[in-house]
């Protein structure tokens, strides 16, 4: 059980959260809707969400967000429930029963699901053709590097030398998949079949576009690939994974990373951490990712947390945190 003293601070924490976030009104449509998507997948709401709590990844940014999000309350439960007192608080009149407050005999039913369970549902969104657009222009003002060079034989005995420019650039037109065939002294397209027949080097396509070209030049037809696809997730729990536990483990990894951007703006201000702590930065996150802190080191310790993932997964862009108190 908390203490007076602790569960004044948690007031303190709510109020002034509460006063900075507007809280994300849920619309009863889209309520219902994952309601009966769920309860249709699993059986029950109960079992979906039990599922949803267990996920397992092997991203550790989806995994320490996954463990955060399963070891703080709802932010919207927490900011809910803060909004009910409010409104059921009212003020004694002094000349009949002294000064004071009390709350008024009134029932709150909460919504059976968050705002956050409902968005995991939704389909991810993709980047627009404007993002798409500004990202090749960027890729393509990258410099150019030094040719490669190598000798092969071919199947008669003849030597080839093969030159390949570009190499190590990603201009957006195949350059990742080019330079992994040129490791792995694939030197064409249909050699990429049989390098997966006896190699267990795999290729992972950087977007869509990379992958698609690919397809392409092994001759593919796009109803070809539908049909692949679909006969691969046949089963309840392929389709599963790939209906529900790769959208919530996508948005598990991308939250964390917005918890990173802007924990990194912190820092570069030099301000003590419960400047960020009170920011409306973090209060705003808290309640796009429905986490509560319920105290500054509380969130300190999650911070510490992400901090760790990140830089297991981004060894290059480590952080180096000197927890400043």
């Amino acid at each position: 059980m908390a203490s007076e003293k602790e569960k004044e601070t948690i007031q303190e924490i709510i109020k002034r959260q509460y006063e900075q976030v507007q809280t994300i009104r849920q619309r009863a449509d889209e309520i219902e809707h994952t309601r009966k998507t769920l309860e249709g997948e699993f059986g029950s709401l109960q079992k979906a969400l039990e599922k949803i709590t267990s996920i397992k990844s092997n991203d550790p940014t989806a995994i320490a967000l996954q463990k955060i999000r399963n070891q703080t309350e709802s932010f919207q439960r927490v900011m809910e429930k803060h909004k009910y007192d409010l409104a059921t608080i009212v003020p004694l009149n002094p000349g009949v029963f002294g000064s004071g407050t009390a709350r008024r005999k009134q029932k709150y039913k909460f919504p059976a699901i968050t705002n956050q369970v409902v968005q995991s549902v939704k389909p991810k969104q993709r980047p627009t053709k404007e993002e798409a657009v500004k990202e090749l222009i960027k890729t393509l003002k990258s410099p150019d590097k030094n040719a490669k060079k190598k000798t092969i034989t071919l199947a008669d005995g003849r030597k080839k030398n093969i030159i390949y420019y570009g190499y190590g650039k990603d201009n957006g037109s195949g350059g990742n998949v080019m330079d992994w065939m040129w490791d792995n002294d694939i030197h064409d397209f249909f050699g990429i079949v049989k390098h997966y027949k006896k190699s267990k080097t795999r290729y992972i396509p950087k977007n869509w576009d990379d992958l698609t070209q690919i397809l392409r030049s092994l001759n593919f037809r796009p109803e070809e690939v539908l049909e692949y696809s679909l006969q691969k997730i046949q089963t309840k729990e392929r389709y599963l994974e790939h209906r529900l536990y790769r959208n919530i483990e996508a948005r598990n990894a991308s939250g964390l990373e917005d918890f990173i951007e802007i924990y990194q703006k912190h820092l570069a201000t030099k301000k003590p951490f419960k400047t960020f702590f009170y920011s409306k930065a973090l209060a705003s996150w808290c309640a796009s990712e429905d986490i509560f802190f319920k105290s500054e080191e509380n969130c300190r310790i999650n911070k510490d947390l992400m901090v760790k993932a990140w830089n297991k997964k981004y060894p290059a862009e480590k952080i180096n945190d000197k927890k400043k108190k």
